[in-house]
């Protein structure tokens, strides 16, 4: 290239850069108009790859803004148009991912802010957004801040559909990433606020965490937009404290304390911990004694007085049932990572066959395959307490959790009973449920199939990993990966019932009998 025309190309970029910074400007002013104007002037200058990518990622800015779908609109389609150049140039590659993700986020969010029921139980575009979200981190980034916001809008995804465990998880990694986010923290905080609703005894220090974080979201700085939510949502927290002084005092935790009998109890519990693997609704946080165990439970229920009624002792049975599944499989991995525990003894007189493609077989590796089978079951129990709990009337041997959604797989056609009900938390055990089926989580579904049907092969050599054949140290990864699923769908059924519980008590009209948990003493689950 010429020393002319490259000058030429140079003060052409910057001329794009310039009207960019003043559009970006703008909307810092909350003049969206002005940076409209400013990004109409970039598309005036041609019709380059670049300017698409440009001009794309603020028509999406300001359409969110603005509510203007057909905004939003226009720019998702033309980084569509150009999204295969685009990243064909690495270093755009992972914002060209998230600039069209926020595209079909931000185009949900219209949608849902003029129909605050939108999303439930149906494809939106905020499958598209999740999708691309994580396709954006599949990439190399550099930019902490990216990488932050990418975070915080996969969160959002999350939080919309109602799985405020993984959107929490989102909002820790963008913490991470760049520790001084507003958007981090204050959606953080939002997302405890509802949360803390379902923590029980737990409720008023979550409710005192979400205060502090949405307070320094505001002072670190966001959106007028956003500064406005936050407020509103501080002043609901004031209404439910009594005493409002705690909310200004900084809470310190005391920390948690392993207390074992021996090292693989110690080994248990620290794994547990690291992986995020307990039952209860504090693992999350981590922050005290409450984060060790599986506390969750059905604490109580209303019931409208009718004789015979023993709808609560079969939930909880439902609930015995998933627990003990889910505490067993993740034995079974727990054991297969301990190295204090020499099982070599158990492959001794089974005499193998070398057969010259690299599958390994022993009984570290059967367990983790165990635990992965076992992890999977309790997604169908699950849909055992939904068909009961909704009386869909679904004969038990054919529930399951692909089908009990619909009342005609074939074509997909959601339980009425089912679609009217605008629980979230049942709305984020059917995103699992759409995960499993053609989202992020497809290739467990697939690994857990062969697992169970055909053959799973894990090799010592392999070119490429897929659903049937991998590494040790991959279906270890993706065991751990189900079981965290598993474990939010257990919580979330638990949120389930008792967002529903609160919706009949509202709207009962009979005599409300409440029905509260007797718990099984240690002694009646020891062996005889």
């Amino acid at each position: 290239m010429s020393s002319d025309k490259q000058a030429k190309n140079m003060s052409y970029i910057h001329q794009i850069l310039d009207l960019h910074q003043q559009a970006v400007e703008q909307m810092d002013s909350s003049n969206p108009i002005e940076a409209l104007n400013a990004t109409r002037k970039i598309q005036s200058l041609g019709s380059d790859y670049f300017i698409a990518y440009t001009v794309s990622g603020l028509l999406i800015d300001i359409g969110s803004v603005l509510s203007d779908e057909v905004l939003i609109k226009e720019g998702i389609t033309l980084l569509q148009n150009n999204f295969k150049e685009i990243i064909s140039k690495e270093k755009l590659t992972p914002t060209a991912y998230y600039n069209l993700a926020n595209g079909f986020y931000c185009l949900f969010g219209v949608k849902r802010g003029k129909n605050p029921s939108y999303g439930y139980f149906e494809d939106t575009e905020l499958d598209q957004a999740k999708e691309l979200f994580r396709k954006a981190l599949e990439h190399k980034i550099d930019n902490q801040e990216l990488l932050s916001q990418i975070y915080v809008n996969l969160g959002n995804c999350y939080d919309e559909v109602g799985r405020a465990v993984e959107a929490q998880d989102c909002y820790n990694e963008a913490l991470r990433f760049n520790p001084e986010h507003g958007m981090a923290l204050g959606n953080k905080g939002q997302c405890l606020f509802f949360y803390a609703e379902l923590s029980d005894e737990h409720q008023g220090t979550i409710l005192s965490e979400a205060y502090a974080l949405l307070s320094e979201a505001i002072e670190k700085g966001v959106t007028p937009q956003a500064t406005t939510t936050f407020s509103d949502y501080l002043k609901r927290i004031r209404q439910l404290t009594k005493n409002k002084e705690i909310l200004e005092k900084k809470f310190e935790y005391p920390g948690y304390k392993i207390q074992a009998e021996n090292n693989f109890e110690k080994f248990l519990i620290e794994f547990c911990l690291e992986h995020k693997l307990y039952l209860n609704t504090c693992n999350f946080c981590q922050k005290c004694d409450a984060a060790i165990g599986d506390t969750a439970i059905i604490r109580k229920m209303k019931m409208i007085a009718k004789p015979n009624d023993d709808s609560f002792l079969l939930l909880s049975s439902y609930l015995n049932h998933l627990k003990q599944e889910y505490s067993t499989a993740r034995f079974l991995l727990i054991l297969s990572q301990y190295k204090e525990v020499n099982l070599d003894f158990v492959d001794k007189n089974v005499k193998l066959i070398n057969t010259l493609d690299y599958t390994r077989h022993n009984i570290y590796i059967q367990l983790i395959k165990e635990a992965f089978k076992s992890f999977y079951n309790p997604l169908d129990k699950i849909a055992c307490l939904i068909n009961d709990y909704l009386k869909l009337g679904i004969a038990k041997t054919k529930v399951d959790f692909r089908r009990v959604w619909y009342s005609d797989w074939e074509k997909r056609s959601i339980r009425e009973s089912i679609k009217n009900n605008k629980n979230p938390a049942l709305n984020a055990l059917f995103d699992i449920h759409k995960d499993f089926e053609n989202g992020a989580y497809v290739t467990l579904r697939k690994s857990r199939n062969a697992l169970t049907h055909r053959f799973l092969n894990v090799r010592v050599k392999l070119e490429k990993e897929d659903e049937e054949n991998m590494t040790e140290k991959t279906l270890f990864v993706k065991t751990a990966e189900l079981a965290k699923i598993v474990r939010s769908a257990i919580i979330y059924s638990l949120f389930f019932i008792y967002l529903s519980e609160n919706v009949k008590e509202k709207n009962a009209k009979g005599v409300m009998l409440p029905l509260f948990m007797n718990e099984l003493p240690d002694s009646l689950r020891r062996r005889v």
